[in-house]
C-alpha cells in the first residue's frame, strides 16, 4: 500500500472563492425552501453526483435533481453542522434522521469559476441508515416511475 507523498496530493488551504461562496448560498436557500426547481440552474450540464448507496457516479442534471428531492422526502430534521472550506468548494457535516435513526453525512461539493456546482459527493454513517435511506428512496422513486393503471 503507497502512501501520498506533498506531490501527489494537492493541498488548497484557504477560503473557497467568491462564486464558491455565492454558489453555496444559493445551495443552502434551495435546500431550507426545499426548492428544487431551482436546482438545475445551480449545476453544470455534465455535475457529476455520488451518493453513498452507490460508487459508481450519476452525471448530469436530471437524475441528481431527481435523487435529492427524493432523499430530502425522506430525511427528516436536516441540519448542517459544520462547514469546511477549499480554493474551489466546501465540506459540509450534517445530521439527520430516517424514521427513528439518527445518521451524520457529510456533503462534498465542488464549485466552477461561475459558482455552478460541478461535483457532490454524499457519504453517510452508520451503514444501517444509508441501508435505510437507499431502500426508501428507492421504493418511492420506482412508486414515481410506475405509470398508473388506466
Amino acid at each position: 500500500m503507497s502512501h501520498p507523498t506533498n506531490d501527489q496530493a494537492t493541498l488548497q488551504p484557504g477560503h473557497p472563492h467568491a462564486a464558491a461562496q455565492a454558489g453555496l448560498m444559493e445551495w443552502h436557500r434551495i435546500v431550507a425552501d426545499l426548492d428544487w426547481e431551482s436546482l438545475p440552474a445551480l449545476l453544470t450540464d455534465d455535475v457529476r453526483f455520488r451518493n453513498p448507496a452507490s460508487f459508481d457516479a450519476y452525471v448530469g442534471k436530471g437524475p441528481m435533481v431527481a435523487i435529492l428531492q427524493t432523499v430530502f422526502g425522506v430525511m427528516e430534521d436536516f441540519k448542517y453542522e459544520r462547514h469546511y472550506g477549499r480554493a474551489d468548494g466546501y465540506v459540509m457535516e450534517f445530521t439527520a434522521r430516517v424514521g427513528t435513526e439518527n445518521l451524520v453525512g457529510i456533503d462534498m461539493v465542488a464549485f466552477d469559476a461561475d459558482g455552478k456546482i460541478t461535483d457532490f459527493m454524499v457519504m453517510i454513517r452508520p451503514v444501517s441508515a444509508v441501508m435505510s435511506l437507499a431502500e426508501e428512496a428507492g421504493r418511492r422513486m420506482a412508486t414515481a416511475s410506475t405509470p398508473a393503471s388506466a
